[in-house]
């Protein structure tokens, strides 16, 4: 569960508590509802569609050998080129 915080300016987040988050809204106080649910429900769907069920394919699977390999071993092996 969400809960909002009505605030005319910045400066009155801050009395908000911890758990409330801010909407700015104007200085009348009014607030168009449709446009808060709009803006919530964007926000509440996922970028990429995600399935529970799915697994990344072969090709985008990373092994622990690679993820543990240092990434400045490239650099490393320059410079002991170099010298």
């Amino acid at each position: 569960m969400q809960q909002l915080g009505l605030i005319t300016s910045e400066a009155q987040e801050s009395a908000l508590p911890e758990q409330m988050e801010p909407l700015l809204v104007p200085e009348s106080g009014e607030l168009q509802t449709i446009d808060l649910v709009e803006d919530e429900l964007i926000l509440a769907v996922p970028v990429v569609p995600i399935n529970p069920d799915s697994s990344l394919p072969d090709a985008y699977r990373v092994d622990e050998a690679e993820q543990k390999q240092n990434p400045f071993s490239a650099l490393s092996a320059l410079k002991d080129k170099q010298q």
